[in-house]
């Protein structure tokens, strides 16, 4: 894959999962947090994808896609046909593979095609989980890949890349810590847009409290075993000082979070 165009912090991911898949047709799924990179990924495919294909978002109208379908076919007169005609005119012409965005905001009619489909195209999708009931039809036995934070080590690069793009004046080490590996928010904040929920926990962050929890488990069996020989006003200042040590760790647990 070496003569292929790269994605920043997803060079190893699209070598062993995406590009394998693509020379042998392969479908998949690709999900993972809003702004993670989903839709780059899905158009990366489209680009290295070597036979008839199309790309496109779910979140147009139905009759959009099927003429859209139909143009890529090489079907005539297709803009004059109802849908009903074009679904049928679609079906029997040639296969293509379809690269489809935002598959979550599909149409009940689109999922209903996509399903007649399903067994002789080649479909590839990216879309926000968890994904309703009747999508689970299209979903369905297609391997999932899901896109996590870029690595710390790329964080920076990106950084770069987006101030490079944008004349940002932002320094590069701020873009890349509160981006949290999060394309979307690195590509914001190098615009100067207002990042929302940036305090929310990032999936794949989350931060291991195991450690703490059995300091915690410690001193709870300590306080048992020197409470034994005090007495009440003894007991209330030895609690007293363990939920002060808890609010202690507390924020010591969340100025962890707010540093990342």
């Amino acid at each position: 894959m070496a003569e292929t165009a790269k994605i920043i912090g997803q060079d190893k991911l699209l070598e062993k999962e995406v590009y394998p898949r693509l020379k042998k047709s392969i479908p998949f799924i690709v999900t993972g947090q809003r702004g993670i990179g989903k839709s780059e990924i899905i158009r990366w495919a489209y680009d290295h994808y070597l036979s008839d294909r199309l790309h496109f978002s779910a979140s147009l109208s139905y009759g959009e896609i099927l003429k859209l379908i139909a143009d890529t076919q090489g079907i005539e007169d297709y803009k004059k046909m109802k849908n009903t005609d074009l679904e049928r005119e679609i079906i029997k012409s040639k296969k293509i593979a379809l690269f489809i965005d935002d598959i979550e905001r599909a149409t009940p009619k689109l999922i209903h095609f996509l399903t007649a489909l399903n067994d002789t195209w080649t479909v590839y999708m990216g879309g926000n989980e968890p994904f309703r009931e009747e999508l689970k039809r299209v979903t369905w036995g297609k391997p999932k890949i899901k896109l996590e934070p870029i690595d710390s080590k790329d964080r920076l690069r990106l950084a770069d890349y987006c101030i490079s793009k944008t004349g940002s004046m932002t320094p590069g080490h701020e873009i890349a810590s509160r981006s949290r590996g999060v394309p979307a928010r690195a590509w914001a904040i190098a615009k100067g847009e207002i990042v929302r929920n940036e305090g929310e926990r990032v999936s794949g962050e989350e931060i291991n409290i195991a450690p703490v929890f059995l300091v915690v488990v410690a001193g709870i069996m300590l306080m048992r075993f020197v409470g034994k020989g005090m007495g009440e006003q003894d007991l209330y200042l030895l609690g007293g000082m363990g939920m002060a040590a808890g609010l202690f760790i507390r924020y010591f647990i969340s100025k962890a979070e707010r540093s990342k």
